[in-house]
């Protein structure tokens, strides 16, 4: 028979769904909680498991239940009622607009004009060897930094770095990058042709302060795309760098069959998409 162990710090319990003794086991139940809100699997304006039915369930102290609900409140996925129970919060399934980021140049634009952003920091400063790579320049030469937050409907859901060389990031200036659409401005403006783009997307999680500017937990999983613009003739036009609150946005992809009649077909990728 299967023995339980029971602890509110790191050590875990024999539950196969819980992953690692290094991490508190409040913080292991709300993730899986959350995955179960997120999914759809709880609906919304539903009642979850009560207290007792989750210690029961997951094989944890009531203690580690209570944390893990307050942390899914404070987030604002639940709402706990006295004497009632805990609800899945209506409104979180109501964040979603017409936003849809497919991350094209001319997309990367239209995201631009249709979300909200706040400068956060713009700076000139010495290039990184990396940095120095992507943007053709010798390493500690000078270029242009901008940080900014884009929020939709009021909330945060992206943190942005953006690296420009200083020919083009001079020309910007503070007020375009807090308004519309920068690459916009680079190509319309000032008569860069943005022609080429590469893009790499991972997983990663939320240091201090990404969880800060997106209101999320330190360690909160986030997707990271990060862009490469050039001109058609090479030219570097800006190296950026946009963390995605995985909680809000998904990363789409359609396929499709060149050949229905082969079933052994490889699939194309058609798109691909960030999303409400």
């Amino acid at each position: 028979m299967m023995t339980t162990k029971r602890m509110t710090g790191s050590a875990v319990t024999d539950d196969p769904r819980f992953a690692s003794s290094r991490v508190p086991l409040y913080y292991q139940l709300a993730t899986l909680l959350r995955e179960k809100i997120v999914s759809n699997e709880y609906a919304p304006g539903a009642r979850i498991p009560s207290e007792a039915e989750l210690v029961e369930d997951y094989g944890v102290s009531r203690m580690t239940v209570r944390q893990a609900l307050s942390e899914l409140a404070e987030e604002g996925l639940v709402q706990r009622q006295p004497g009632r129970g805990t609800f899945v919060s209506e409104q979180h399934h109501d964040k979603g607009g017409d936003v849809e980021l497919d991350h094209s140049i001319g997309n990367l634009i239209s995201m631009g004009e249709a979300t909200s952003v706040e400068l956060l920091d713009l700076t000139e400063m010495a290039a990184t060897p990396d940095e120095a790579r992507d943007l053709s320049v010798e390493p500690g030469s000078p270029i242009i930094r901008c940080k900014r937050l884009r929020t939709f409907r009021g909330e945060p859901y992206c943190y942005i770095e953006n690296f420009v060389p200083p020919e083009i990031g001079r020309r910007i200036g503070a007020p375009n990058w807090q308004k519309g659409s920068v690459l916009k401005f680079i190509e319309r403006e000032l008569g860069v042709p943005l022609r080429l783009a590469k893009q790499r997307i991972r997983a990663t999680l939320a240091d201090a302060s990404l969880a800060r500017w997106l209101q999320i937990r330190i360690g909160a999983p986030l997707l990271l795309v990060d862009y490469h613009i050039r001109t058609d003739d090479d030219r570097p036009v800006e190296r950026a760098r946009l963390y995605y609150r995985s909680d809000i946005y998904t990363f789409t992809l359609d396929l499709a069959r060149t050949d229905d009649s082969d079933p052994d077909n490889v699939w194309s990728l058609r798109k691909h998409r960030l999303e409400v």
